[in-house]
């Protein structure tokens, strides 16, 4: 009830299970692309079929632009992006960039002959799938694989045939980006800097009091007094948490209101947890919210993790990053030996090729 942090709801178990289906189909999230037959810009075709950058193998139209407006405008509840959109050129530096990387990677994958099978296809939904249900278990949600799968799917507005369509298209960038980058990685002594200069903010676990609490109105000090002579005397804290307390969202759970951590709750509230022993009962306490009897039955002292338990994590981590800066850059150099070109509006940085 008075603690500063979040609630989990509704919107964060969408925000969740969208992030969780955009990186499994690895590339870019929900993309719903059309490869094309390589041609020249014309600027007097249907506009869905208007070439909007081409470039020697590709091409990216308008309709493939269209069409992410139209899904970003959905998943940001912007509604409809045109031309007149406050967003329409944000939105447009942001489309672009991605289509155009796409485009490039398929046409070197069809240059190259790297294809994708059913069998993988039907590896990474599975992959997809498990993914999901292990989100949704770690939120509380007693579903299955498919039903987990289904929900994902309808959150993101997209059919299970589209997105097998999008994997189809993106497992081969995929393989493009492990052919041309795959080998950059980090050396140890990147790893070990990592470590330190992050050893604080990512592999440290601050202090935490796992505590009880029995809420109490401003008015009901003589009787948080005598609820705490009645737990010294051994009373159980649960049941006279049940009871009295006065706050709903800890009341039947026997007052539990987890582990906490410095900043978490308000000032007087905290001082008097963190400054009890395990098992010791304090209070009442007064805070803005009324009187507090508080229990704490956990204590958790700061911990860091050693490097020997992170290292590989860690070096999954800078893997991934050189390697997307790697196939960043082997995109860029595609761009001048490919001659990419745009239709006024849709060149992503203009400036560059002044």
């Amino acid at each position: 009830m008075f603690l500063q942090a979040s609630f989990p709801g509704c919107m964060e178990r969408v925000s969740a299970t969208r992030k969780a289906l955009k990186s499994a189909i690895l590339i870019a999230a929900l993309l719903l692309l059309a490869g094309c037959e390589a041609a020249q810009t014309e600027a007097n075709l249907p506009s869905g079929a208007q070439k909007v950058a081409v470039f020697e193998g590709g091409e990216v139209t308008q309709g493939q632009v269209q069409e992410q407006l139209d899904l970003l405008g959905r998943q940001s509840g912007l509604g409809e992006i045109t031309p007149d959109s406050p967003q329409y050129q944000s939105a447009i530096a942001q489309i672009m960039p991605q289509l155009v990387t796409q485009e490039i990677a398929q046409a070197y994958a069809r240059e190259h002959g790297i294809t994708v099978t059913e069998r993988e296809v039907e590896r990474e939904i599975g992959r997809i799938k498990d993914q999901l249900v292990r989100q949704a278990r770690a939120q509380g949600q007693d579903i299955g694989r498919e039903e987990a799968f289904r929900r994902a799917l309808e959150q993101a507005g997209i059919t299970e045939a589209q997105l097998r369509e999008q994997i189809r298209e993106q497992l081969p960038v995929q393989k493009v980006q492990e052919r041309v980058a795959g080998d950059a990685r980090p050396t140890e002594e990147e790893v070990r800097d990592y470590y330190e200069e992050n050893r604080e903010a990512q592999f440290t676990t601050p202090a935490q009091r796992c505590v009880r609490h029995i809420l109490f109105n401003p008015d009901q000090r003589e009787r948080a007094e005598e609820v705490k002579r009645r737990l010294e005397e051994g009373a159980d804290f649960a049941e006279l948490a049940r009871e009295y307390s006065q706050d709903p969202g800890s009341r039947e759970k026997g007052g539990d209101l987890g582990c906490i951590g410095r900043g978490e709750t308000v000032p007087n509230f905290e001082e008097a947890a963190f400054g009890a022993e395990e098992g010791e009962v304090v209070g009442p306490v007064k805070t803005q919210f009324g009187y507090h009897v508080i229990k704490v039955y956990d204590v958790r002292r700061e911990s860091t993790e050693p490097l020997s338990e992170v290292e590989d994590r860690i070096r999954e981590q800078l893997a991934a990053t050189a390697q997307a800066e790697k196939f960043q850059r082997w995109v860029e150099r595609q761009e001048e030996l490919r001659d990419i070109r745009y239709l006024p509006g849709y060149d992503p940085n203009p400036s560059s090729r002044e």
